[in-house]
């Protein structure tokens, strides 16, 4: 029989996992409302237990999402532990559920459990290698292979060539950094080309090669 994957409080007590508990709180946030505010200090260790959020760079010049989360993943856990502030923002794409955990308790829970505390150093490590890794990439990418890439990035998250997009081809605009009408005539492309099928925000990958090429060289 095949082993159940183990998330991050399967490493814990159940004294530990009940300790974290009663010293966080569930937090919800409504679509396209702030949940990190780049800059600000990283007060509390924060966990996506539900819904879809992006996180953005911002500079003088634009602001562009780097990578998209889902469901049961930590918010900015490097943040935390390395400069205690965020270095991006957090924005829900979908009405989300954020759980807020005491930083210190979880801090005394690496502390009192090595296993836990080897979790999170190879979680750490693996999630920046990843955003480090998505920003050099999307800082050579131009609108087509931006919008490759976020879709890739949606087929990932749902798992399926098909699925619902999570916000409309303006919301996808300010998502990526470029206008309305390069998405528009990035998909119109795309579907031309046999890559997808677009329709409304119901996306087909027809070609996950070709769509993969795109993103990458793009």
């Amino acid at each position: 029989m095949e082993s159940k994957h183990k998330v991050w409080y399967d490493y814990l007590s159940e004294d530990q996992h009940q300790q974290l508990l009663d010293n966080s709180q569930l937090v919800t946030f409504k679509k396209d409302e702030t949940i990190i505010k780049q800059g600000i200090a990283a007060d509390h260790i924060l966990f996506l237990e539900q819904g879809m959020v992006k996180l953005i760079i911002e500079d003088e010049e634009r602001s562009t999402a780097f990578k998209i989360l889902s469901d049961n993943t930590f918010i900015g856990l490097m943040c935390a532990f390395v400069k205690r502030s965020f270095d991006f923002s957090a924005v829900a794409i979908t009405p989300s559920r954020v759980r807020l955990i005491n930083r210190a308790v979880f801090e005394e829970a690496i502390r009192g459990n090595g296993e836990f505390a080897v979790y999170i150093v190879q979680l750490m490590s693996l999630m920046t290698n990843k955003v480090v890794h998505d920003l050099i990439q999307l800082s050579h990418k131009n609108a087509d292979g931006a919008i490759c890439t976020v879709l890739l990035e949606l087929a990932s998250i749902f798992n399926s060539h098909k699925f619902q997009m999570p916000f409309s081809r303006i919301e996808l605009a300010h998502t990526i950094g470029y206008s309305k009408e390069s998405v528009i005539s990035c998909l119109s492309s795309l579907q031309r080309d046999g890559v997808l099928i677009a329709s409304g925000k119901s996306i087909e990958i027809l070609d996950m090669k070709r769509l993969e090429t795109i993103s990458r060289f793009g």
